[in-house]
């Protein structure tokens, strides 16, 4: 997980001044200077960025897994659909052979050639006679090796179906593990968020609310300039969490639910249009909650993807999309290649770990920790391998 730039101290003077000022009753303990405040919501925030990037990452392992099991589960239906054709088609050349065996004992087998000759009261005729019986064969031959391919196809066919379902096995025991740290990774998140003094958790709601409205400001000037490649990357310069998946409002559970469209994005301009829909939105590290509002609407990077797709939450994780984009065929690691609309990729530590969409000029939408939804340049977050087309 990249780092990402501070705010000025002087949200957290405010937010002192604030509470110093409105509080009507006297308290032992000795205020926490400015300084110290800011120190405090430095180290706070660092802690809350780790653990959201453990909690993300189990997500992201989760949703990877739910999708090797989703493809698992296609390929056994797929794989039973054919067994099931082939068995029918195998039940009716075994009975045309078994007609074909009856037919030639009661013609008297071999002996049939002789009748073929002294029944024959010409050349022409013989000739004639002879190019159907040949025909008869070629046709008996092909069956005999048609319903031979298909026992070996159906042999392989078993073979893999069991294999597969082996592997839906394991992937379910792995799905519930997965979901089980993921949980417990947002709860260490959450608790540590619910945890801090309430100056603290005043400085971070009031940097969650000068990073939306940092955002909100450069999709308008975005748009003022006529598309998503005017105007200048925002990301940096207003971090906060976001309402992230801590930040006392977007709990594990929360996050994971939204409207969802029900209709999958039909086009890379569509995609970009939904994504920008949401920017000013808070961060989150399961999944997306999309309530209508950016102001109560939380999103981790492959949540966003997610919802610009019109999928449910937790449908993909970096690493999911990214084989998704290689299997199109569509990847490139060459940033000149890629178009309005792509999916961006990069790695932290020796994972894929972030997502983003492209909108052209090095600059693409995506969420992060401190920062929420936004534009932001690639060389912002740091790992760039690479991207291509989604749809």
């Amino acid at each position: 997980m990249a780092h990402f730039k501070r705010t000025s101290a002087a949200i957290v003077a405010s937010v002192l001044t604030g509470s110093l000022v409105f509080s009507m009753t006297p308290v032992a303990a000795r205020a926490a200077s400015s300084t110290e405040l800011q120190q405090q919501l430095g180290a706070a925030q660092d802690r809350l960025y780790a653990l959201y990037a453990a909690a993300e990452q189990a997500g992201n392992n989760y949703a990877t897994v739910n999708n090797d099991l989703n493809a698992t589960i296609e390929a056994i239906e797929k794989t039973s659909a054919e067994i099931a054709e082939e068995e029918r088609q195998l039940a009716e050349f075994q009975d045309e052979l078994t007609g074909m065996a009856v037919a030639q004992y009661k013609m008297g087998g071999r002996s049939n050639f002789i009748s073929l000759l002294v029944g024959s009261n010409s050349l022409s005729s013989l000739m004639t006679s002879l190019h159907y019986a040949d025909k008869a064969a070629e046709h008996k031959q092909s069956v005999i090796t048609t319903t031979r391919e298909l026992r070996e196809s159906l042999e392989q066919k078993r073979s893999s179906l069991e294999e597969d379902k082996e592997k839906q096995e394991k992937l379910v025991a792995d799905q519930a593990k997965k979901l089980a740290a993921a949980q417990a990774a947002a709860d260490e998140a959450q608790g540590y968020y619910d945890q801090l003094s309430d100056d603290l958790k005043q400085a971070i709601a009031a940097e969650e609310e000068a990073a939306r409205q940092e955002a909100e400001a450069e999709a308008d000037r975005v748009q003022a300039q006529g598309g998503s490649n005017a105007g200048t990357s925002s990301g940096g310069n207003a971090p906060n969490t976001g309402n992230s998946g801590g930040g006392g409002n977007s709990t594990g559970a929360g996050s994971n639910s939204g409207n969802v469209s029900g209709t999958p994005t039909g086009s890379a301009s569509a995609m970009v249009a939904r994504a920008q829909g949401v920017i000013g939105s808070g961060y989150s590290y399961t999944g997306y909650k999309w309530t209508g509002d950016p102001r109560t609407s939380y999103f981790t990077c492959s949540g966003l993807v997610d919802y610009a797709m019109g999928l449910a939450p937790w449908s993909n994780s970096p690493a999911s999309y990214m084989n998704k984009v290689k299997a199109r065929g569509a990847w490139t690691s060459n940033v000149d290649q890629l178009k309005y609309g792509d999916l961006v990729f990069f790695t932290t530590n020796t994972y894929c770990g972030h997502v983003g969409i492209y909108v052209g000029g090095g600059r693409m939408i995506d969420s992060i920790p401190g920062a929420g939804v936004g534009y932001r340049s690639l060389s912002y977050i740091g790992g760039f391998i690479g991207g291509g087309a989604i749809i």
